[in-house]
């Protein structure tokens, strides 16, 4: 599938910010944050897949939420944010909830496909695809 693709920042994944989620103490899960590389920003309901892969497992949707600018959705809900409007500038957390958490160094993937609805391309309305993923080895540490 062709997408266009606009790195414009160095990290779209900011590798300082993948830290350790706990529950009532116990490591449940990891969160890290996004920047959009698209130099137009986008609304949430513009987002046609948001999915994370560790080690090339899929995390299941159910178990990831997004937040940006304070307020946090499951993935479900994006396709309804029509008001919700992400710039290229605003730093978006992910997270991930995984039952007894992460450690030791992991392959990260952040896949992110966003519909460009000024850009028809094609007949039967048929929209630009812009691919704003990313893929990063992270490092977790334990305890």
């Amino acid at each position: 599938m062709f997408a266009m693709r606009m790195k414009l920042n160095e990290q779209i994944i900011k590798q300082e910010s993948v830290e350790a989620i706990f529950i009532n103490g116990k490591r449940s899960g990891f969160a890290f944050d996004v920047q959009l590389a698209y130099y137009r920003g986008h609304y949430l309901s513009d987002i046609d897949c948001l999915e994370v892969y560790l080690d090339g497992e899929k995390i299941s949707d159910e178990a990831i939420t997004f937040e940006l600018k304070g307020k946090e959705l499951p993935l479900y809900k994006l396709k309804y944010a029509v008001t919700e409007f992400w710039s290229q500038v605003d730093l978006a957390k992910i997270r991930v909830l995984k039952a007894g958490g992460i450690t030791g160094e992991h392959e990260l993937e952040f896949k992110l496909m966003l519909r460009i609805p000024y850009m028809q391309i094609g007949p039967d309305h048929q929209f630009m695809p812009l691919d704003s993923g990313e893929k990063v080895t992270i490092s977790m540490e334990g305890a």
